[in-house]
């Protein structure tokens, strides 16, 4: 499963690649159609990272102007040249010269800002924002009997925070992984 990096890198390459004109937006495999030709020819607003959560609203008069995508275990989002679809593509959206294919994600779906809001808020903090509160998921450790381990895996601690994160930060800081979330130091959480 993609961690919280590649989302953000996905958010700035979609805001890098469509700017903020009209673009095409389909669904080849057809899951997505009724909620895409809601979107189609309008400009995207913001692509947004959240965890592993991604966000793509568009400028669109629509009560749910923003995607939600979430790829899961086994869900890719590729952004490459104008070409023809390949695939069970989800999702697509396009201009002139670049595709940003959704290909088996475990969501995607339209959902209204306030929907957005309430998806970040059930999160922790993402590190990788410059709005994360990392205080709110010390809080969270400081309470559990679980093992840090453990803990650093649950995005109600750390958003976007998965194995390979958890454990080259438990390495490189020198953390037992068996260490209980109520027994770490505010030094340690820090470090992690």
């Amino acid at each position: 499963m993609p961690e919280g990096h590649v989302i953000h890198r996905l958010a700035h390459a979609i805001d890098e690649s469509f700017g903020r004109l009209p673009v095409q937006v389909s669904s080849p495999q057809g899951r997505f159609a009724e909620s895409a030709a809601q979107l189609d020819g309008y400009p995207i607003a913001a692509a947004e990272a959240y965890g592993k959560n991604l966000f793509v609203e568009f400028a669109a008069p629509v009560a749910e102007p923003v995607i939600h995508i979430h790829l899961g275990l086994i869900g890719k989002l590729s952004l490459t040249p104008l070409t023809p679809p390949v695939g069970q593509v989800r999702l697509r959206i396009a201009n002139d010269t670049t595709t940003a294919d959704l290909r088996g994600p475990q969501t995607c779906v339209l959902v209204s800002p306030e929907r957005q809001a309430q998806i970040q808020a059930s999160l922790g903090p993402d590190p990788l924002r410059s709005d994360a509160d990392p205080d709110r998921g010390f809080a969270r450790v400081k309470r559990s009997s679980k093992s840090i381990a453990a803990l650093l895996m649950d995005q109600k601690v750390a958003a976007g925070v998965g194995n390979i994160f958890r454990a080259e930060s438990l390495f490189r800081q020198g953390v037992d992984p068996f260490l209980p979330g109520a027994s770490a130091s505010e030094e340690t959480l820090e470090a992690l």
